[in-house]
This record gives C-alpha cells, sequence and structure tokens, in this order.
C-alpha cells in the first residue's frame, strides 16, 4: 500500500467506528429486511439499543475530526501563513466559511473552532512543538470518550476561571471532569462546574450570590380567565427553604398514595368499589406543588387543617476547617449553586437548616441489623459520598431519594451501616429491585454491574458522587473498575 494510502489514527478510528456500525446494524436485525427504510423495525430491543451506542461513538469520532479540521482552517485564515482563506471564498471570518460548509448554524462552527484551539498540538516561537492547552480534553476528546457538547462546556469553564485558579488545581480540574462527563451527560456537567468554580475562585462566591439575591422577586397577578398567576425567582438560601417545603408537601401525598394502592394490592377492596377512579389521586405534579403551596398559606394565616409534614431538614455542606478559618464555599442539599461562608454562619442557628461539616460529627452511623431505616445523620452522610442519587447519570438531588440496603435488609441480612447504604430515587431503587442489578462500594465509590440480560459483558458502570473533597488529590483518588 503507496504511504499516501496508509490510513493516519484519526482516520483508522473513524473507520473502526464505521465497521462497528455496520457490525451492529447487521447483528440488531431479527430477520432481514428487503426495504432499508424497514430495517430499524426488524431490530431486537438489545440490538436498537447497541446500534444507538455504536452510531453515538461514530458520531463523537466524526465530532472530533471536525475540531481539528476547524482549527487548521482557523490557522489558514489568519494571514500568518499565505492568504486568509475565509475571505478568498467570500466568507469575513472561519467560522462563517465552516457554517456555509457544512451547512449548519454559526454557533456550532464557532465551538468547532475554540473546542479545535484548546485541544490543538501547538508551537512555540521557535518553531518547537507544544502540547494542546487542554490535554486531557484533547485525548478524551481524540479517542472519542467525549463528545463536542460536553467538550465545550469543560473548556468555557477552563478558560474562565484560568486567570484566578491554580494551575494545579484547574489541571485536575480538567481530568475530574474529563472522567465525570461520559457518566453525568451534559447536564450534569453545569452542575459540576458550578460547584469546581466556588473551589477554584472562592472570592467570587459572595459577588454572585449577592447578584442572584438582588435578581429574587415574586409577581402575583390575575389573568382575565380569572386565574391568579404567580411567578418567582429565589436566590439559592431562600430557594432551598420554599423546594423543602413543598417538596416534604408533596412527598407526603406520593407517598399516602403508595400506601393506599399496597394496602389495596394486600387486602382487595368488594368489586363495587375497585379501581374507584372517584377516589384515586389524579393530580399532576404541577398541580400537587400548587396545592402544596395554597397548604401553606393556609398554615400561614392561622388554618389548623394542614397535612402533616414529614420531618424536613434544610442541609447545608460546608468543611469544618474551611469555616474555621473563613475560606472557601458551602453548598446546599438539591441546589446547584453554591453560597459563601458567611451565609453558612447566618444559617447555623435558623430553624430546619442543618449545617453539615465535613468530616465532623456525633450521630451514630453504624446500626448492624439492630434498625432496618437508616437514620437522618446516616443519610446525611451518604448524600456527602453519593452528592444524590448514585444512580449513574441521575441527577436528582438528595432530597428526591431513599436509602436503599446494598445487601437487602431481609433477603440478605445485609446491615444498616453506611458500607452497606446507597442513595437511589424511586424509580432507580425500583430498577435495582426489578432488573437485578449489582451494586459494590471500592475505595468509597459507587459501581453499578447490570444482569446479563442488559449487558452480556456486565461491564460496571461508575455511580454518581460527590465533589471531590480536595482537587489537588484527585489524581490518587481515582477509583479503578470494580472487575
Amino acid at each position: 500500500m503507496p504511504d499516501s494510502q496508509i490510513p493516519t489514527p484519526a482516520l483508522a478510528l473513524l473507520g473502526a467506528a464505521s465497521a462497528a456500525v455496520v457490525a451492529a446494524w447487521g447483528g440488531a436485525l431479527m430477520r432481514p429486511s428487503s426495504v432499508p427504510e424497514r430495517d430499524v423495525r426488524a431490530m431486537s430491543d438489545d440490538g436498537l439499543v447497541r446500534v444507538i451506542e455504536a452510531v453515538a461513538a461514530l458520531s463523537r469520532v466524526a465530532g472530533s475530526l471536525q475540531t481539528r479540521l476547524a482549527a487548521e482552517l482557523d490557522d489558514r485564515c489568519s494571514g500568518i501563513t499565505g492568504d486568509d482563506l475565509a475571505k478568498t471564498r467570500g466568507c469575513t471570518t472561519p467560522e462563517r466559511l465552516i457554517a456555509q460548509l457544512t451547512t449548519g448554524r454559526y454557533v456550532d462552527a464557532a465551538r468547532f473552532v475554540a473546542v479545535g484551539r484548546a485541544t490543538a498540538s501547538r508551537s512555540s516561537f521557535t518553531a518547537e512543538p507544544l502540547p494542546p492547552k487542554r490535554p486531557a480534553l484533547a485525548r478524551a476528546l481524540h479517542d472519542g470518550v467525549l463528545g463536542i457538547d460536553a467538550a465545550e462546556v469543560i473548556r468555557r469553564f477552563l478558560d474562565r476561571v484560568e486567570l484566578r485558579a491554580d494551575p494545579e488545581e484547574l489541571a485536575a480540574s480538567e481530568a475530574f471532569l474529563v472522567e465525570r462527563a461520559p457518566v453525568v451527560g451534559v447536564d450534569g456537567l453545569g452542575l459540576l462546574v458550578k460547584r469546581l468554580e466556588a473551589r477554584l475562585d472562592p472570592d467570587g462566591v459572595k459577588p454572585r450570590e449577592d447578584e442572584l439575591r438582588a435578581r429574587r422577586g415574586l409577581r402575583i397577578w390575575q389573568d382575565r380567565a380569572g386565574m391568579v398567576n404567580v411567578r418567582g425567582a429565589f436566590d439559592p438560601v431562600n430557594g432551598a427553604v420554599v423546594t423543602a417545603a413543598i417538596d416534604a408537601l408533596v412527598g407526603t401525598e406520593l407517598h399516602r398514595a403508595r400506601d393506599a394502592r399496597a394496602r389495596d394490592a394486600r387486602a382487595p377492596r368488594p368489586s363495587e368499589t375497585e379501581d374507584d377512579q372517584a377516589t384515586a389521586e389524579t393530580r399532576t405534579i404541577a398541580q400537587l406543588n400548587a396545592d402544596a403551596l395554597t397548604d401553606l398559606a393556609r398554615h400561614t394565616l392561622g388554618c389548623a387543617e394542614v397535612p402533616t409534614l414529614r420531618s424536613v431538614t434544610v442541609v447545608v455542606r460546608a468543611d469544618a476547617e474551611a469555616l474555621a478559618a473563613g475560606q472557601g464555599a458551602a453548598s446546599i442539599d438539591g441546589i446547584e449553586q453554591p453560597v459563601s461562608l458567611e451565609t453558612v454562619r447566618e444559617l447555623i442557628t435558623t430553624a430546619g437548616v442543618s449545617p453539615m461539616l465535613v468530616g465532623r460529627g456525633e450521630h451514630p452511623l453504624r446500626l448492624g441489623h439492630s434498625a432496618r431505616l437508616f437514620t437522618p445523620a446516616q443519610k446525611v452522610a451518604l448524600a456527602e459520598r453519593d452528592g444524590g442519587c448514585a444512580w449513574p447519570g441521575c441527577h436528582r438531588p438528595p432530597s428526591h431519594t431513599e436509602a436503599h440496603h446494598i445487601r437487602w435488609w431481609g433477603r440478605d441480612t445485609g446491615a444498616t451501616d453506611l458500607d452497606n447504604g446507597i442513595l437511589l430515587c424511586s424509580h432507580h431503587h425500583h430498577r435495582v429491585h426489578d432488573d437485578g442489578w449489582t451494586i459494590r462500594i471500592h475505595d468509597g465509590h459507587s459501581w453499578f454491574t447490570p444482569p446479563a440480560h442488559l449487558d452480556p459483558e456486565q461491564r460496571p458502570r461508575p455511580g454518581n458522587r460527590a465533589m471531590p473533597p480536595t482537587l489537588n488529590r484527585y489524581r490518587s483518588m481515582r477509583a479503578s473498575a470494580v472487575a
């Protein structure tokens, strides 16, 4: 084969990804299809999932190549190496030319150029090769691990805090985000970015908090149809209190409906009242939220008829040493935006708000088999490890989760201890029980292994976890996959 026809590593990766799509497509068909357009309908369930994964991998590899090409095009539009390539083709900028060539949007072309510049190899003034500006991001992108959307979120964050962050902390943040992005997805990266920015730029937390507080507001008006409309925005602290109160009331109603269905299943009602829609809970979550806010208002006005509120606490998490030193930031369970330590000190004496000092505490966290239910203190400690629902990619906060026994309390005589507990939202709690997933805790991190009927290879998936306590020790804390 002539040297010009030998595929480069990038093209070899593209060819392998394309071949994987073809193989997955052929293996997914339960029966030959004479009409190509009907191939998708002829796929098995598992085959359809495998094809989607293969096409997504191909898309990531293609996106990586587009960023490399965009970076090179940007260089050739600088005028340094010759004529401005964009202007010779009638475009004012390289982004305009890329948008024209791809028949895409300008914003997408700009993203290709920006990510390409951050992940492309560089040269010094003496023409010596230099590594990419974001080496970890470049490796993950060029290996097809990350998509362009996730890469752009990480790039923008790193560029935003670069001038204010310690270089070692910045590199550790890059590695952490690159590792977690395939698990939490683009949406989950937003939460991680907010927490990391508070750590890398703690002096900026208080100004951002003050800005959000200044933007708070609530409007109440009546429309022409006679409905009373409410529209508002709350700063993180006040929003956490409002959210916790409404969630608790709604949760009480949902638990009541679930318990009623369980009782009916154990003791069937007379046939004439079975499936009585007149008494069934038919409200939507939005309607339950509206009713909960109304109940809170009635309670404030002195009405004695208010639904029983389950024990509710707004948990504020802060590092004890940082709080004593007056440096750093804190977080509120269920709220993405970090808050300043000044706010934590104000909240410590507030009723219904519980500060959690990391590494401290006097509540017993090991109950063995003497108690079935996890205590509130244990759930707070589990949230410190899992960050919320531990299921890979789930974004539900701790207030929307239940403590699950990894080794079941009844079937496996599992203990009610931290090393046997994990936080799961109700949906994923049922998935674990119904589908037969197994969970292991290794080095303080959770791993979810699917049953063979969902993944014949039974590859462990890393679960969600809270932010690492100290980013400059992050590399030593990375968990290895559990076999």
